[in-house]
């Protein structure tokens, strides 16, 4: 295994894995992405979205910084930009890069009495690294946010 492989592997995992970092849980099940965040109710916050439906042949992960643009008691609106990686890329390109993206997104509540369950939509253009293709994503899920 390639040492930049070793090395971002090792740096994903140990950043995922302090219980303070990840603080928001969204399922999108029309994508088969699993998306883990910190505080999404802070001004700017951090989201890491992962492929579920391959087995290896893919192990693509977006990373983005998000930045809150409202919020109310029932939603917040934000959006950001980022990069999506996909870690198999390193062993046969050695390019763990594939492309960027930017999101916008809302994140509702729509139970008063279970303001942790949060209703997720994006709306996410994306291009790849050569900037020779590109495609209009949506993400549509379901959460859980533990942080208060």
């Amino acid at each position: 295994m390639p040492k930049k492989l070793k090395i971002y592997l090792l740096g994903l995992i140990c950043g995922l894995s302090f219980p303070s970092i990840a603080q928001s849980v969204v399922y999108y099940p029309f994508n088969s992405i699993l998306g883990l965040s910190t505080n999404p109710s802070k001004a700017i916050w951090l989201d890491v979205k992962f492929q579920t439906n391959s087995y290896f042949s893919s192990l693509s992960t977006d990373i983005s910084p998000e930045i809150n643009l409202k919020k109310t008691p029932k939603s917040i609106t934000y959006m950001g930009a980022g990069v999506k990686m996909n870690y198999l890329n390193a062993i046969e390109n050695n390019n763990i890069l594939e492309g960027y993206f930017m999101n916008f997104g809302v994140r509702l509540m729509p139970f008063e009495k279970y303001k942790k369950i949060q209703l997720a939509f994006e709306v996410s253009p994306y291009a790849g690294r050569k900037f020779d293709i590109g495609v209009f994503r949506t993400h549509f899920g379901i959460g859980y946010n533990f942080s208060r």
